[in-house]
């Protein structure tokens, strides 16, 4: 029986339809405008703001985020880690620096019964360190998959990384805001922002709070799909087509020989059904499921990289300007 306050939790929780929709639309990109929210689920643009407040004040909506491609900082692929069996009497601050040792680590994900998985940003020779990882958490059951990212075509600017470090503050900040932080006209912002959306270097999101969406009687699940690269295309449109009413959202792919995609429904059972209708799909190869408890996003990694990159910037212009003096 579910005690009073839980009970309170829910009702302020619960979400009907067009919550979800506006939920969805948001994890796709979540620099949508309130006015095409609102137009999108039949709503006025006020009510659309109303509802996604009262969802962040929920902590249902944990935050709006942005991604951003790993390439141009020269990591090489992703790994993907799942430790099960984890010793209760390990600090969990030790596990996350022993991990550390194959790359930055982006997501924590905590799951049921002593299992966690990881997703970490690696450079080259990552995978020769997993023996060695192994053995430093052990009786720890270490499994890895490692996907290697396609190289982007759109060349980065100094002013990019400006533009970056302003939508890693805020991803919703809008053009002319984030010109006067930069010192870039708003026309250049909107014009490299741009280019960095197609180009997939940049990405915006929203996280949710597993433990809110739980209160509400969904679960978010991620699926790891292994596939057929020469079935990529089909596999993704006929995901939008057929799980429309289960699909959260699909990452910009950086690479072709999996695709992953997160998922909200209101039941296991919903799940089950799910995931055997996605390895039925002709192309799929493997499917692998994550049902998270609790997530940690890092981005200190990420605030450093870039600060980095705008350091360089301004070296390399006082030097310039000290050559010309």
């Amino acid at each position: 029986m579910r005690s009073i306050n839980s009970l309170n939790i829910l009702q302020q929780t619960s979400l009907d339809n067009i919550d979800l929709q506006i939920i969805r639309l948001l994890a796709k990109d979540s620099r949508t405008p309130y006015k095409d929210i609102a137009s999108a689920v039949g709503i006025t643009s006020n009510a659309a703001k109303e509802r996604v407040n009262k969802m962040i004040s929920n902590d249902v909506i944990e935050r709006f985020a942005v991604r951003i491609n790993p390439v141009i900082f020269g990591y090489e692929r992703e790994c993907i880690l799942t430790l099960r069996n984890i010793d209760k009497t390990i600090r969990e601050q030790e596990v996350l620096n022993r991990i550390s040792l194959l790359g930055d680590i982006i997501v924590y994900v905590k799951h049921l019964e002593g299992t966690a998985g990881f997703v970490l940003y690696v450079r080259a020779g990552a995978e020769d360190k997993i023996a060695t990882l192994s053995d430093l958490l052990k009786p720890v059951s270490v499994e890895s998959i490692f996907v290697s990212y396609r190289p982007i075509t759109m060349r980065i600017h100094s002013s990019d990384f400006e533009i970056i470090k302003c939508l890693l503050s805020n991803p919703r900040m809008s053009i002319d805001d984030i010109a006067k932080e930069s010192s870039l006209s708003s026309k250049t912002v909107k014009r490299r922002l741009e280019m960095m959306g197609d180009s997939h270097i940049v990405e915006f999101s929203i996280l949710t709070n597993l433990s809110a969406t739980q209160l509400t009687g969904y679960v978010e699940f991620a699926a790891l799909i292994s596939i057929d690269i020469n079935y990529y295309q089909k596999i993704v449109e006929r995901l939008y087509e057929e799980m429309e009413e289960y699909l959260f959202y699909i990452p910009n792919s950086y690479q072709k020989e999996f695709i992953f995609a997160v998922f909200f429904c209101a039941n296991i059972s919903t799940v089950n059904s799910i995931l055997r209708r996605l390895e039925s799909y002709d192309g799929v190869e493997e499917v692998r499921d994550f049902i998270g408890t609790g997530r940690v996003y890092y981005q200190d990694w990420l605030n450093k990289e870039v600060d980095k990159r705008i350091g360089q910037k301004h070296l390399l212009s006082s030097s310039s300007q000290q050559q010309q003096q």
